[in-house]
């Protein structure tokens, strides 16, 4: 089961290395029972770390254990946004709200979270939520480098086909 990208479980270069280590190590694991064990062993010693959160609901989405996943974004977005020294609440940020051009670091996090929330609401057919969040990442990531816009357009043809 492919979990992770380009064969690493981490996301941010500034991961710490104890929390490296046990996001390679569930990469590696046999089970997905062991897998969820290190994870969760993951984001409890680094509840801080936003890569320890995104790991744990990559995992949980791939399962389709879809409000676990939900939970875990959010758990991601607030670390992230903690993190920056920003408003907890996506729905009150704004394009000067943070570099949200940074490539690496908590800034890109928390925008890859977002997109992860929309999704996430998607699957769960929370189709109206889910435009908002997506709307809100397509505001704070107008280049679509994130890549929510194909999601975005997704949301907006369900409001078409109720029309």
């Amino acid at each position: 089961m492919l979990l992770f990208d380009a064969g690493r479980a981490f996301f941010s270069d500034r991961s710490p290395e104890p929390l490296r280590y046990l996001l390679n190590n569930a990469l590696c694991a046999g089970t997905p029972d062991a897998t969820e064990a290190l994870l969760l062993e993951a984001r409890q010693r680094g509840p801080a770390e936003p890569d320890a959160h995104v790991a744990l609901y990559k995992f949980l989405f791939v399962n389709k254990r879809y409000a676990e996943a939900e939970a875990a974004v959010w758990a991601a977005l607030n670390a992230a946004a903690t993190r920056l020294g920003i408003d907890r609440n996506y729905r009150r940020l704004h394009r000067a709200s943070a570099d949200w051009s940074q490539r690496q670091g908590a800034e890109r996090l928390y925008l890859f979270s977002l997109k992860a929330l929309g999704v996430i609401r998607l699957r769960r057919e929370r189709v109206v939520q889910a435009r908002a969040v997506l709307e809100k990442l397509a505001e704070l990531d107008p280049c679509d480098e994130i890549g929510g816009g194909a999601f975005l357009h997704i949301a907006r043809s369900f409001a078409e086909d109720d029309a």
